[in-house]
């Protein structure tokens, strides 16, 4: 299985409102991300705004999953104004297979040349939680509340480092390939 990641553009709103179908964990009931008009915040507009950012994967053509980040002051995991929200999701058939490891890791890694930190919300049954927790996430304690399904669903939070300012000394390979491109 080839899995390609790509940046979400703002053109590319449709992607980010089909996932958040599964984010939301809508795609088991008859529901649309339409019938929850809060979840609008999530995908109005995406890309138009500083700070959005997302990736999604493809596999086969075929979008398999994305995240993304923005400012949203009245998301389910909002934390303060200087911390975006994350929302993420992967289609049910492709979850397991490291997928979501290579969204996360991609993502996280461009959101923190940015913000010192990223939160989100989690239904409390949700196996991703883990996959969070692997990543460095932490329940903020407290934060508990009632989710579009009336279930509970928590915040965490993830404290994000600065990429290295210190540029290691290029392989030998690398080397041939910067000199190679060198005017």
């Amino acid at each position: 299985m080839n899995t390609e990641l790509y940046f979400l553009r703002s053109s590319e709103q449709f992607i980010v409102k089909d996932l958040l179908l599964y984010a939301a964990c809508l795609d088991t009931t008859t529901e649309t991300v339409e019938d929850h008009p809060y979840l609008e915040q999530y995908i109005r507009n995406y890309g138009n705004y500083n700070g959005d950012m997302g990736v999604y994967a493809l596999v086969d053509n075929t979008v398999v999953g994305g995240a993304w980040v923005r400012m949203l002051a009245n998301g389910f995991g909002h934390v303060d104004v200087h911390t975006p929200e994350l929302a993420f999701a992967v289609l049910p058939e492709y979850r397991n297979q490291g997928i979501g490891t290579k969204i996360l890791s991609q993502l996280l890694t461009e959101v923190s040349k940015l913000y010192s930190q990223v939160s989100l919300a989690v239904r409390e049954d949700n196996p991703a939680i883990k996959l969070y927790e692997r990543f460095g996430f932490e329940k903020i304690e407290g934060s508990e509340m009632e989710n579009v399904a009336g279930s509970l669903s928590f915040k965490m939070v993830k404290v994000l480092e600065k990429p290295s300012e210190k540029r290691e000394k290029p392989s030998l390979e690398e080397a041939r390939f910067i000199k190679s491109f060198s005017y």
